[in-house]
């Protein structure tokens, strides 16, 4: 799985703003707010990649969640993602 678009992150006084980049960007109407555990989710998927390697770089990240948590926003935002068709699942 990974981005359908590429995001460039801007930090907005407080929160983060994805705003989609590049040769397709135009398909994609608005911009995402994202806190930053969404945003190290966005980094991760530029490239392809699976939830596992993506759950595993947030909780070496983040020692101080634990799995259940870590597995549960990640389903939750990759859910979304999905959703909103931002998602490639290959």
């Amino acid at each position: 799985m990974k981005l359908k678009y590429e995001f460039t992150m801007m930090d907005m006084g407080g929160e983060i703003a994805a705003v989609p980049t590049g040769d397709n960007a135009s398909e994609f109407h608005g911009i995402l707010k994202i806190n930053d555990v969404a945003q190290d989710i966005l980094e991760q998927l530029k490239e392809d990649t699976t939830p596992e390697k993506v759950h595993k770089y947030l909780k070496e990240k983040y020692p101080e969640s634990s799995d259940k948590e870590i597995g549960e926003a990640l389903v939750d935002f990759l859910n979304q993602l999905l959703r909103e068709g931002l998602l490639i699942a290959s």
